[in-house]
Formats: structure tokens, C-alpha cells, sequence
């Protein structure tokens, strides 16, 4: 990544820190338990596809210190973080074209993917990163229903919000 493609990632960023810190985690404070809306996950969604694994692992876990620093989640969303950015490349697998993903396609998004690939990818990946963030919030079995109920429901939003976040900003760096 040279300096004019690395733009787009440092302001997705600081904007994705900004919006969950700011307004997501305080909605879920008013609304309540179930309105749970990840949306920082999408930095590690939206970074280039030939990025190495390595890289993803600390990106995914300095976007999820960031937000930690404004919760007192105590290290939960740095660890989510970090699990997204080692499982991306595996959730994007059964998404990917034969021969895998090219140069041509330089992030997973709707521009270079098409919507029903990215939607589906993106679905995964962020089922994924919810169920590792919900489970190591509560982590005891005994809340394995709940756990579940809060993954549902924080993806059923967190993927309304996807939806919306990619029509209006079209991310195509």
C-alpha cells in the first residue's frame, strides 16, 4: 500500500472508531441490551484482500483497542478485533471466485464483489466476529441463550446498518 491508497483506511478508521464510540455504544445504552450495532468490524472487512494475515491480526486488534478505550469492555472488543482479522481470509473463502481473489479486486466490497457476494460475506464475517465478542463479554456457558439471543439480534441490526454504510459510502479503496 503505497501512501494515496492507505488514505481511505487510516479516515475508515478514525470515522468507524468515532461512530461506535460516540453514537453506536450510547444507543445501545438508551434503546437497550439487544441493540447492539458492531460497526468497526467493517474496517477490518474493508481493508485490501491481499493483505496478510499478520497485518489483519494487529490492524483488527488496534481498531478494537480503540473503541475499548472509550467502554469499559476491558480488552473484549480488541480481542474480537483481532479474532476478525486472523478468521477474514477463511470467511471470505467460500465467497471467493475460482482461482481466489485477484489484484482486480483490491477490498471485499459490493464495487468489486457485486452486492449478493458482499451481503453474504459480510454476513458471515460479522457472524462470526459477534459470536466471538458475545461469547468472550459473558464468558460462562450458563449464558450460552443469551449469548445467542445478543449474537442475533446485534447481527440482524449490525447488517441493516452494513447495508445502509455501503450504499451511501460506496467504500471501492
Amino acid at each position: 500500500m503505497n501512501g494515496s491508497s492507505i488514505t481511505p483506511h487510516i479516515l475508515r478508521f478514525i470515522v468507524l472508531v468515532a461512530v461506535q464510540s460516540l453514537l453506536l455504544n450510547q444507543m445501545t445504552n438508551s434503546v437497550g441490551v439487544y441493540f447492539n450495532v458492531l460497526l468497526y468490524p467493517l474496517f477490518i472487512l474493508f481493508l485490501p484482500l491481499q493483505l496478510p494475515t499478520p497485518y489483519l491480526i494487529v490492524l483488527g486488534f488496534l481498531i478494537g483497542i480503540s473503541v475499548d478505550a472509550f467502554v469499559p469492555s476491558w480488552g473484549v472488543h480488541a480481542s474480537a478485533g483481532a479474532f476478525s482479522g486472523f478468521m477474514r481470509s477463511m470467511a471470505f473463502m467460500p465467497f471467493a471466485p475460482k482461482g481466489g481473489f485477484s489484484a482486480k479486486d483490491p477490498i471485499f466490497a459490493p464495487a468489486h464483489v457485486g452486492w449478493q457476494t458482499f451481503l453474504q460475506g459480510a454476513a458471515f464475517f460479522l457472524a462470526l466476529h459477534l459470536l466471538w465478542y458475545f461469547t468472550f463479554s459473558y464468558f460462562a456457558p450458563v449464558f450460552g441463550w443469551e449469548i445467542l439471543k445478543k449474537t442475533g439480534a446485534a447481527w440482524l441490526f449490525t447488517m441493516i446498518f452494513v447495508g445502509l454504510y455501503a450504499m451511501m459510502l460506496n467504500p471501492k479503496k
